[in-house]
């Protein structure tokens, strides 16, 4: 995290002191910075699922895999401009601010799996009587693939620098429409009931949950909210296509940044306890979807291609 704080406080200062013409005394005296642009953005984030069991449980911290986030995007970008007086004429100068809005498609994967692993605690059956319950887990995965349509906004701060290096900094909210879902679940567990007062061991009693090599996804819970919204940071630096020889003001911008994601609203909605609360996995549960539901942090970067209007 410090470092992610870092690098957005580089580019902050960045932005502020590097309008630095790369270009020669003629060039500098007629500096252009684009009012209006079209951007065409592709991005790559590395998520982290956050909700309850990922946070506590040493399980799922241990074998939960970095999965990914791509997208792509289309913005449109305007500067806001200022009129001033020169020469006794009305001329447009550039401020610091900008905003824009866009129109895109987003998919997260993201997933976990464990060969093996024991779970036993303390637990209270249907009839209310008190026992040790053992849950032994084998070959247990989960993957979900989220696909979204994206609609972001933003403000940014800088200049779109036609003929010189320029840094910005953007502050947006993006809204999110979920159009396809694959979640894919194995695994199978055993459960037995230790009723230390009568002496004896509970197994394959159905009403119980007691059960030998039985699906751990049976019937899972599969709660994905319709509508995600996300906030957003990023900073980058804006490369302009210009040949600083032939005095040329670029028509073309490369724009390389870094960016972190958040998901404001949860991905997916809050699940019924399952029968062994207390247990490491949630049976017949989304474990990455359930509990209280999950969000996204995500950490990444985009590389756009400006066209100035």
């Amino acid at each position: 995290m410090k470092k992610i704080v870092f690098v957005f406080a580089f580019f902050y200062v960045f932005t502020a002191f590097s309008q630095v013409e790369i270009v020669n005394k003629p060039v500098k005296q007629r500096i252009r910075v684009a009012e209006n642009a079209i951007m065409l953005n592709l991005g790559y984030n590395f998520p982290i699922l956050l909700n309850k069991t990922f946070q506590t449980e040493d399980l799922w911290k241990k074998n939960a895999k970095i999965g990914f986030g791509i997208g792509v995007n289309v913005e449109y970008r305007r500067q806001i401009m200022k009129e001033v007086i020169e020469d006794n004429a009305v001329l447009k100068k550039p401020t610091w601010f900008a905003f824009g809005a866009g129109l895109g498609v987003s998919h997260w994967s993201k997933s976990f799996e464990f060969d093996h692993a024991n779970d036993s605690f303390d637990f209270k059956d249907k009839d209310g009587d008190h026992c040790i319950v053992y849950l032994d887990y084998k070959n247990v995965k989960e993957k979900i693939r989220l696909t979204y349509l994206d609609i972001p906004v933003f403000a940014e701060f800088g200049k779109l620098n036609r003929v010189a290096i320029s840094g910005f900094f953007r502050l947006g909210l993006k809204a999110s429409v979920l159009v396809s879902k694959k979640l894919n679940y194995e695994g199978s567990y055993t459960a037995i009931g230790q009723y230390n007062q009568w002496g004896v061991p509970l197994s394959n009693v159905d009403v119980l949950g007691y059960l030998n090599n039985a699906n751990c996804y049976s019937n899972p819970d599969q709660k994905l909210s319709p509508f995600v919204l996300w906030g957003s940071l990023s900073g980058g630096v804006n490369f302009p296509f210009v040949s600083t020889k032939k005095n040329l003001i670029a028509k073309w911008i490369l724009r390389i940044n870094a960016n972190i994601d958040y998901s404001l609203t949860s991905i997916s909605k809050a699940g019924e306890d399952p029968y062994f609360v207390q247990a490491r996995l949630r049976i017949n549960q989304s474990n990455m979807l359930g509990g209280n539901g999950s969000r996204i942090f995500s950490a990444g970067f985009s590389v756009s291609l400006i066209y100035c209007l």
